[in-house]
């Protein structure tokens, strides 16, 4: 069975990381891919900081994980 990703926020990395491990909690596994960081290491910065972190779910956690989401942007 192939696991297919969905994107469910980008933004910095500290924000990402506080709803990756809200995620978390909730039993949702989650990768945390810093695009920015990325490619630095390969030699030349790419993108906006602010805007360099996106969280991956799998497909059938993304219905869950939207929500936890949802309560962080309101809690803002």
């Amino acid at each position: 069975m192939e696991n297919r990703f969905e994107s469910v926020f980008i933004g910095t990395d500290i924000e990402a990381n506080y709803i990756a491990a809200m995620l978390q909690e909730e039993d949702i596994q989650c990768i945390v891919r810093n695009n920015f960081q990325s490619s630095i290491t390969i030699g030349w910065a790419d993108g906006n900081p602010d805007q360099s972190t996106e969280l991956l779910v799998n497909a059938e956690d993304l219905e869950k994980a939207l929500k936890i989401v949802d309560s962080y942007h309101n809690e803002k």
